[in-house]
């Protein structure tokens, strides 16, 4: 989809900016075919509706390739070389998505891929982390709460306190009460609301693609907000970011009325909160004006 397509998209829902996040793998068949500086070149053509990342959803370091997160490899660290060449044109505003614990699906006809299992606090999200510490950037993780997962991101949280990160998906769909507890320990962590919306083809705002005894939502299916749900946003208003995930291009079709849902949530919260969420998290997050 062309940079066009996309401002047009926002303009008609009301959105000022959107984060970009290729995805490196096979083919457009896959969502595939991305790259960082086509993210960039959006932003340049469009200053301030685009917000590039350095993306992290790539085949080499995905699910058969765990070896590349637990010790040196030169994949991991021709990455970094990458990454490192990217962030230093000052175009870019994050790292990520690094996909470590990931359910199979497949979406609009299009396989999202298979189940992924990588090690949480590992020897390549280390140096990620540094590199991102470098730059002052935030990392994005994708990551469903599992028991042991959540508690390999507490080590990942408390070894690299210096880095930014931002746990997807209302922190891998964690509970209330889970998220109040990493809120407060680590100063580190931001949550973002991505597809968290209960509407038409709205992913992880529902049990999908398979529901787990810690798998939480964070609204009723109508557009009420959980009042536990409620109360956090309440409790932490500068720590939950917006997002649609509309990582295959068909979920496009869907773009306002997502935007739409996440407007009826944010009118259930203090207009302060509301705006928090809404954008002012978002550009205090990555220093935008």
């Amino acid at each position: 989809m062309s940079a066009e397509q996309l401002v047009q998209l926002m303009d008609a829902a009301g959105v000022k900016s959107m984060v970009l996040m290729a995805r490196y793998y096979r083919g457009a068949k896959d969502a595939g075919n991305g790259r960082d500086e086509q993210a960039l070149e959006f932003a340049r053509k469009f200053p301030g509706r685009f917000i590039p990342f350095v993306a992290g959803q790539r085949g080499d370091l995905g699910g058969r390739n765990r070896q590349v997160w637990e010790g040196p490899t030169q994949i991991g660290d021709n990455f970094l070389q990458q990454a490192e060449k990217k962030l230093q044109s000052g175009g870019y505003f994050g790292l990520g998505e690094f996909i470590l614990k990931h359910y199979a699906y497949t979406n609009f006809g299009v396989q999202g891929g298979g189940d992924v299992d990588l090690p949480v606090n590992s020897y390549l999200m280390h140096r990620i982390a540094e590199v991102a510490v470098k730059y002052r950037l935030p990392v994005l993780i994708h990551l469903e709460a599992e028991p042991e997962k959540v508690t390999a991101m507490a080590q990942l949280l408390e070894t690299k306190r210096g880095a930014k990160f931002v746990w997807a998906h209302h922190c891998g769909r964690s509970s209330a009460q889970q998220i109040r507890e990493f809120l407060t320990r680590y100063a580190n962590l931001t949550c973002d609301l991505g597809g968290m919306t209960a509407t038409r083809q709205g992913g992880y705002g529902r049990y999908w693609p398979k529901q787990t005894p810690w798998m939480h939502l964070i609204e009723d299916g109508s557009g009420k907000l959980f009042p536990e749900v409620k109360l956090l946003f309440e409790e932490f208003p500068h720590r939950f970011l917006l997002g649609t995930d509309a990582a295959h291009t068909p979920a496009l079709d869907f773009y306002a009325e997502r935007i739409d849902r996440f407007r009826e949530l944010l009118s259930q919260l203090r207009p302060a909160t509301a705006e928090n969420l809404g954008y002012g998290n978002a550009q205090r997050l990555f220093g935008l004006k």
